[in-house]
C-alpha cells in the first residue's frame, strides 16, 4: 500500500507542469518570443504571454492578483535598461516587484516565483534559457497555495 502512494505521488510530480505568465514588452520580449516561435525555437508551453506597453504597466496588484488566480510563476519580460523608451521603467519595475517580497511571503508564495528579466528582441537564447529555468524552480517548488483556485477557474469555465 505504501508502494502504491510513493507511485501517485511520483506520478502527480511527472505530470505537475506549472502555468507560468509572462508579461512582455511590446519592443524587446515579446518580439523576442515571436523570434523563438518563427525559428521553431522549442520553449517550455507553459508560458502563457501578455503583451505589455511598458514594465511600468505592470503593477503589482496585478502580479499579486495573477497569484491569486493560481499562476505557479510570473515572469516580467522587460527591455535592457538603454533601450527602455521609458527612460527609467526596468529600475523601477525592478524596486517595485522587490518591495512585494513582504506580501508574497504573507500569501506563501515564494520569492522565487517572481522573475524580472532584461530580454531583448532577437536574443532567444535568453529567452529559452529564463522559461526554462523558470519552469524548473518552478517544478522544484509545486504548485502555489492557490492551485485549487486555478482548477476551479477552469472547471467554471468548461461549465459555463
Amino acid at each position: 500500500m505504501a508502494e502504491d502512494t510513493v507511485r501517485e505521488e511520483e506520478m502527480e510530480e511527472e505530470e505537475y507542469e506549472p502555468l507560468i505568465l509572462m508579461f512582455a514588452t511590446e519592443r524587446c520580449a515579446y518580439p523576442c518570443a515571436d523570434v523563438a516561435g518563427l525559428s521553431k525555437i522549442s520553449y517550455p508551453p507553459n508560458i502563457r504571454l501578455i503583451r505589455v506597453r511598458c514594465c511600468l504597466m505592470v503593477s503589482p496588484d496585478l502580479v499579486l492578483e495573477a497569484f491569486r488566480k493560481g499562476v505557479d510563476g510570473i515572469i516580467i519580460g522587460t527591455c535592457y535598461p538603454p533601450d527602455c523608451a521609458f527612460k527609467e521603467g526596468v529600475e523601477r519595475t525592478r524596486e517595485r516587484m522587490k518591495k512585494l517580497a513582504p506580501k508574497l511571503r504573507e500569501m506563501g508564495i515564494e520569492i522565487d516565483r517572481l522573475r524580472v528579466e532584461a530580454i531583448c528582441s532577437v536574443c532567444t537564447n535568453v529567452f529559452k534559457q529564463v522559461t526554462e529555468e523558470m519552469t524548473e524552480i518552478l517544478k522544484l517548488l509545486g504548485p502555489t497555495p492557490y492551485a485549487e483556485e486555478r482548477m476551479r477557474l477552469r472547471k467554471e469555465k468548461g461549465a459555463g
